[in-house]
């Protein structure tokens, strides 16, 4: 994916990080006894530790940003995804969450000068995604709730 420039690109994000709360938030609550239902609820933490952490950098950088009714729609529906395809969801959307990881680090590297800290958030986040969702694959969903909580933990360290 390319950003044809950071404003671009971090509204993407924006719109990327409010799809994933409001589809996680849904999943962590219907899977609670699902065998990724840890990761689950992770991501779904994590979503929500975030979330104010991204709307205050839209609002120091003048970013506005509004979630589209099409991003509400696609959350409340992948929120919905039939328990025996909770499986089949994270391992589609794994080699995704990889990519896109990368496509954060050219965007982060295009970022605006003192916002270095958010910035390196930003990264930082999608990295931890991308743990989270391997430890779920390869049978250790409680491994990404150790990081997700780790990570918060040490986030709410730092403004």
């Amino acid at each position: 994916m390319k950003f044809t420039d950071f404003e671009d690109g971090f509204r993407f994000e924006l719109a990327n990080r409010e799809f994933a709360r409001l589809s996680m938030s849904l999943l962590a609550s219907r899977a609670a006894t699902h065998e990724l239902g840890p990761f689950f609820v992770a991501y779904a933490r994590l979503e929500e530790f975030s979330a104010p952490r991204y709307l205050a950098a839209a609002e120091r950088l003048s970013i506005r940003f509004r979630p589209s009714p099409r991003i509400r729609v696609r959350g409340w529906l992948t929120g919905r995804t039939p328990r025996p395809l909770l499986r089949e969801l994270l391992r589609i959307a794994y080699p995704r969450t990889v990519e896109y990881a990368e496509d954060l680090r050219r965007l982060a590297a295009s970022g605006p000068p003192g916002e270095e800290s958010f910035l390196d958030y930003l990264v930082r986040q999608e990295d931890l995604q991308v743990r989270m969702m391997h430890a779920a694959l390869a049978g250790k969903p409680g491994d990404a709730l150790k990081a997700a909580e780790e990570f918060v933990g040490r986030w709410s360290q730092t403004p």
